[in-house]
């Protein structure tokens, strides 16, 4: 054999080496491009899982301050083209209603949502209408089900996607002493205690404290307690008495939980409610009524 076909099939044998190479190279190049992209598919489906778990226990176990999407278009027909998505927060929750305000605003993609909460949009004053709405747990629920609710998130220390979800007020700090009031944030730390055992019973203590001092935060959240069956049992009775007396102070909250317990009671008259807020000169306007509760009328 000469030396030039020696070298001839040395070189063949070398392309052949390196065509080998090549292909063994690209071959594992795509098998870790395969199993990025599985990996990525299975991290998202993970989330997706992960968030849909955590709106349906949101909606089951509601909390003050819940951000709510919604498609717009399963709840009302009186929609422009672009009006597809909108925002719902939690405003307040007694017994097992749950009080929700609409965002002013509508979208046109699911991303604008987000957006606008990572933007502290809901920051703004006028994002949320005044209007509130009342829905059962299992009126959410059935949301849900129809998809009109497409996800649920709660704020961790009044944060979501990075923003703050509600405006930030500084305390102020005042030497005027108001009776229950001590009492009342005492009962408000042990109640949001997680460490105290027996949080709930202390917690009834203080606002029961705070309550019979006429202080009408302390009677609110009382009657709370009363209607939520923590730590005493269940009584709509004892929690109308204590919103009453809040509601006679001009108290918002008082007023509108009780309208709230009246209406599940056959026998509560919201008449006779209203009136005697109108005799104690209270002037408030009250949800679903366009008149004034005052004296002079």
């Amino acid at each position: 054999m000469s030396s030039t076909t020696a070298t001839s099939l040395t070189d063949k044998s070398t392309l052949n080496k390196l065509l080998s190479f090549r292909g063994s190279t690209a071959f594992f190049i795509k098998i870790f491009v395969g199993l990025f992209l599985l990996a990525l598919l299975a991290d998202g489906y993970h989330k997706s899982y992960q968030e849909e778990q955590e709106t349906n226990f949101y909606i089951s176990s509601p909390k003050v301050d819940d951000i709510y999407f919604l498609d717009f278009r399963l709840l009302s027909d009186d929609l422009r083209p672009k009006q597809k998505y909108r925002i719902a927060k939690v405003v307040d929750i007694t017994g097992d209603v749950v009080t929700l305000l609409y965002g002013n605003v509508f979208y046109w993609h699911q991303q604008g949502l987000i957006d606008s909460i990572r933007y502290g949009q809901l920051r703004y004053s006028k994002y949320f209408e005044s209007k509130r709405y009342d829905f059962t747990v299992d009126e959410l629920k059935s949301m849900r089900t129809d998809e009109a609710i497409f996800k649920v998130k709660r704020p961790k220390l009044n944060v979501l996607y990075g923003n703050y979800v509600n405006q930030i007020v500084e305390n102020e700090h005042s030497s005027l002493y108001i009776p229950g009031k001590r009492e009342n944030i005492a009962g408000l730390s042990l109640l949001n205690s997680t460490y105290i055992e027996d949080n709930y019973a202390q917690a009834f203590e203080r606002f029961t404290n705070s309550a019979e001092q006429g202080y009408a935060n302390g009677q609110v959240n009382l009657a709370q307690m009363y209607i939520n069956g923590q730590s005493v049992n269940k009584d709509l009775d004892k929690a109308l008495y204590w919103l009453k007396r809040a509601s006679l102070q001009s108290d918002k909250a008082g007023v509108l939980k009780y309208v709230i317990i009246c209406k599940q009671l056959s026998y509560c008259d919201l008449g006779d409610f209203y009136q005697e807020l109108t005799y104690a000169g209270v002037n408030i306007k009250v949800r679903e009524l366009d008149f004034k509760l005052s004296s002079d009328e």
